[in-house]
């Protein structure tokens, strides 16, 4: 059986999702894993360094919001069609090492009073399609419900968003409530969106700052990659 090209792959991987081809990105898939290859083998060779190039296209203003939504959107079906069916075809042919393991679990929350949510759901997005498992609490979101949330769920990041600089007091409200319950050093937290700044992130005691979605891929990467 012929030995799977990752480089050539890759580049018609890319080019499917950034033209929006769904067909073409599942026929691709279909064929790689119909070379024996396990489907945690094709993630971690093809779908996450594409998608580490579309978020660089992204930061870069090559592509825009639209590209980035269908990317998000096809490789949620190579997912949902190729890569899950054939995950439970080897789990019941006593197959080991076959399933792709979450990096870890996140929790995302637009603060309390402020109801903007692009931003966050496209760090969301990004997240899901990386191998992170997401909890989304979505907008105005106190800081005590975020907290109770990231204790039962026993996430690993909690990623804070907002748009208005009135609302950063909320942000500053998590990690001091954590550090009251003694539960800070449990979570890795991360914020951003348009209002916060580094200097605020430092200030409030953040773990993490970033200004987009793909930095916060980078940062939630970074920190799993140092707990492993």
């Amino acid at each position: 059986m012929p030995k799977v090209n990752w480089d050539v792959t890759k580049k018609e991987f890319l080019q499917s999702l950034i033209n929006g081809d769904t067909d073409l990105a599942l026929n691709l898939s279909q064929q790689v894993i119909n070379q024996e290859i396990l489907p945690v083998t094709f993630f971690e060779e093809c779908i996450n360094p594409v998608l580490d190039e579309i978020g660089s296209l992204f930061e870069n203003l090559e592509i825009y919001l639209p590209e980035m939504t269908q990317a998000g959107k096809i490789v949620k079906e190579v997912n949902q069609q190729v890569l899950e069916p054939e995950i439970q075809r080897l789990i019941k042919s006593g197959s080991k090492q076959t399933l792709i393991n979450s990096l870890g679990k996140v929790l995302l929350a637009t603060v309390k009073g402020d109801i903007h949510d692009i931003g966050k759901n496209m760090v969301g997005l990004m997240l899901r399609v990386n191998g992170f498992d997401v909890i989304d609490l979505g907008t105005d979101v106190p800081p005590l419900e975020i907290i109770e949330c990231a204790e039962q769920e026993q996430v690993d990041i909690i990623g804070l968003s907002s748009l208005l600089t009135t609302c950063l007091p909320y942000m500053k409200d998590v990690t001091s409530l954590l550090e009251s319950k003694g539960t800070r050093d449990k979570f890795k937290v991360v914020i951003g969106g348009a209002s916060p700044t580094e200097s605020f992130a430092n200030e409030m005691g953040a773990d993490g700052f970033g200004k987009s979605a793909p930095a916060a891929v980078k940062i939630c990467k970074g920190f799993m990659n140092g707990r492993k």
